[in-house]
């Protein structure tokens, strides 16, 4: 079966977005999009997939958790991982690497942390645009080694890859490449599927280039089945009051906003973001969910996905009669 899948996306975590790409605003956009499978990818950090990814159960979309990283060439990598736990350990140890510079909003825009009740949990004093201390192919390597799906973003833009950093794709072990246009020089993209995607900053830019993918169907089916669960289950603590947001007073929260917009950069010093984890580590689907992940995996290995500019006709038809 065919599905549209669109990987690169920011959220008001990243200080190059806007502020109303909160994860409720992206998720209905993408809904209203027809995006099957939809990826979170902020720069440098995961902190927004807990609020992501309940969103998305809330909706019916199946989610991904990625991290546009930032290494020191500042050529641009996504590594993409199949729940957002697994999201936020690689976050927190990239976290590591981010140098000491302080974010000015006024300059760069502000990086804020919600939950799915829209409230803020942290603005991180860390500046999330800034170069990682360490390479490319590091950050490659380390990615593939954490189990991730590995894509080097915008291979053929003037800015932030490989093009016009590097001058040439490295070695290593990716499994698709991602190009802004429909026909990229082939040294870019080595011998790996291309794929497209939105890159979004802006909610209107959701879904602007998404791609297709074969997948298995019952997978598929097996993940939404768990992602209805998590919907269930989170509406349930929510009207029993069985989260820490539901819990909390409005004044205790504005006072754990101002305790936690210093220096919560890592997801075990923001209190806000522990409910979420506890509530996800409780009713994620992580069997369903890695095993969708592998499939796709293996569809863009078999170059069984197509960017937007190179789906042919039959199946740009047959996924208009299923979306029907």
């Amino acid at each position: 079966m065919l599905y549209t899948f669109d990987f690169h996306n920011h959220s008001c975590l990243s200080p190059c977005a806007s502020l109303e790409n909160s994860p409720l605003e992206m998720v209905e956009r993408a809904l209203r999009k027809r995006i099957d499978l939809f990826a979170l990818t902020d720069h440098n950090s995961a902190l927004n997939t807990p609020t992501f990814a309940i969103e998305c159960a809330n909706a019916g979309i199946i989610p991904l958790f990625g991290i546009e990283l930032n290494p020191f060439e500042e050529a641009h990598l996504l590594a993409i991982f199949s729940d957002p736990l697994t999201a936020l350990r690689f976050s927190d140890w990239a976290f590591g690497y981010l140098p000491a510079i302080q974010v000015d909003p006024l300059q760069f825009g502000d990086q804020v942390v919600v939950d799915p009740l829209g409230q803020i949990l942290s603005m991180p004093a860390t500046w999330y645009g800034s170069a990682l201390k360490e390479s490319f192919t590091f950050f490659a390597e380390e990615a593939a080694k954490a189990g991730a799906i590995v894509i080097p973003a915008h291979i053929d833009r003037p800015h932030f890859s490989v093009y016009s950093q590097l001058g040439f794709l490295p070695p290593g072990h990716y499994d698709a490449v991602e190009a802004m246009s429909p026909n990229p020089e082939p040294a870019l993209c080595g011998d790996y599927c291309v794929i497209s995607n939105s890159d979004a900053h802006v909610l209107e830019h959701i879904g602007r280039r998404p791609s297709l993918i074969e997948l298995d169907e019952k997978k598929v089916a097996d993940m939404r089945v768990g992602l209805t669960r998590i919907a269930e289950a989170w509406h349930k603590a929510v009207s029993t009051n069985q989260t820490n947001q539901g819990a909390s007073s409005r004044k205790e929260l504005e006072e754990d906003v101002e305790d936690q917009t210093c220096e919560a950069g890592l997801s075990i010093k923001i209190s806000g973001l522990l409910p979420l984890i506890s509530f996800l580590r409780e009713w994620y689907p992580f069997f369903e969910a890695q095993s969708l992940f592998e499939n796709i995996r293996h569809s863009l290995h078999s170059r069984r996905a197509w960017s937007v500019y190179k789906m042919p006709e039959s199946l740009i038809h047959s996924t208009a009669k299923k979306k029907k």
